[in-house]
């Protein structure tokens, strides 16, 4: 199979290893760098058992990598995604599938804004969240894998073919890949656009300006009882949004769910001891006085204003209250000096650079639900 990826992250490292190990696969990168790749992307596991994966095309010329692909993989930030969609539209061929790992932050939109896809039967899918935590070691080069997923769960944006897209990705990725419901299960997930602001809002809602820590504290093993109840209320204000939707939406699992506890404390006590998390730092960067919040961070770029904002933007649409996003994005919005949410709306002068409803000429319940039958 010919396969595409478009990215240069952990993600796209881990899928050049795993997919480029196997030899009926033929891997092309799309990257800004091109120049800093090897041929081969060595995968090291915990388990010490190494992948050599083969790259047969590295460019950032979207045409010598995108023609001829029958699965495209965007392992990418959600804010790269439209640039990088533009860039590989014409280049197309009928029939693939092309999805992303994983898939919020309006990704189904913007594939249906730039990619012919009835004239050329292009499939859109995307996963609920990523296959494998890892982190590259040696960029173009090297990727440690510190946990890959039994199974991941996907959508597709027609939803008589998620079954298509399980058959098709669970040979090529080795686990288990469930099929979704509705692609919403997806854009709604209360994966990192919710679990990233939640603990951030608690460790760093008390930071000024010229403060400092002494040290980067982890994100996962110091994760506190004020993180979880932030998290669970959170959680709990996007399942009162997922209850006014009229779709089967039961594959978003409430997070205590998810995480096998039932209350604050077990769920501290289960992210404080989950093995692939252990030594994950929190988003900071050192400066001559410390560490400070690193604000250009993935975690506040994408997880906040390309996740959190996009979930408010769903329920400002069906009505639905979210205090404490509201608060969470408040704090946020301070912090980056942007103009966001007013009056407990997004209506600020700074929302025309998101990705919201409204620019995808979406302002009304029944086309947004027209859009997701």
């Amino acid at each position: 199979m010919v396969i595409g990826i478009c990215g240069g992250g952990n993600i796209a490292h881990s899928l050049i290893g795993l997919l480029g190990s196997d030899s009926s696969n033929e891997i092309r990168l799309l990257s800004r760098k091109p120049n800093e790749w090897q041929k081969q992307i060595r995968v090291v596991n915990r388990e010490g058992q190494d992948l050599q994966g083969k790259l047969a095309i590295v460019s950032d010329d979207a045409s010598q990598v995108i023609s001829e692909c029958e699965l495209i993989i965007l392992a990418l930030p959600s804010q790269a995604r439209e640039s990088v969609i533009k860039q590989i539209a014409p280049f197309v061929s009928e029939n693939t599938w092309i999805g992303s790992f994983p898939g919020m932050g309006n990704f189904e939109f913007i594939c249906h804004k730039y990619l012919p896809l009835k004239e050329k039967d292009i499939r859109v899918f995307a996963s609920q969240r990523v296959p494998c935590i890892a982190r590259v070691s040696n960029y173009g080069e090297e990727v440690v894998m510190t946990s890959k997923k039994d199974s991941m769960a996907v959508a597709t944006l027609d939803p008589l073919l998620v079954n298509q897209i399980a058959d098709l990705l669970a040979p090529i990725l080795d686990m288990q890949i469930i099929p979704l419901n509705n692609f919403l299960e997806v854009t709604l997930s209360t994966s990192n656009p919710i679990l990233h602001p939640a603990r951030m809002y608690a460790l760093f809602k008390d930071f000024k300006e010229g403060e400092a820590w002494t040290n980067n504290p982890t994100f996962y093993e110091s994760w506190d009882m004020e993180s979880s109840e932030v998290l669970i209320k959170m959680d709990k204000e996007v399942h009162s949004l997922i209850s006014k939707i009229p779709f089967d939406l039961s594959g978003i699992k409430p997070l205590l769910e998810h995480y096998d506890s039932t209350n604050a404390e077990e769920l501290t006590h289960k992210l404080n001891s989950i093995q692939a998390f252990k030594g994950l730092l929190s988003p900071m960067k050192e400066t001559n006085k410390g560490f400070v919040p690193d604000l250009e961070s993935r975690y506040f770029i994408e997880d906040i204003s390309y996740g959190l904002i996009l979930i408010k933007d769903i329920a400002e649409l069906f009505s639905v209250s979210t205090p404490t996003i509201d608060s969470v994005i408040y704090w946020t919005q301070n912090l980056l000096k942007k103009d966001y949410l007013n009056d407990g709306e997004l209506k600020g002068k700074d929302c025309q650079d998101l990705l919201l409803h409204q620019s995808f000429s979406v302002s009304k319940i029944d086309e947004f639900l027209k859009f997701y039958q």
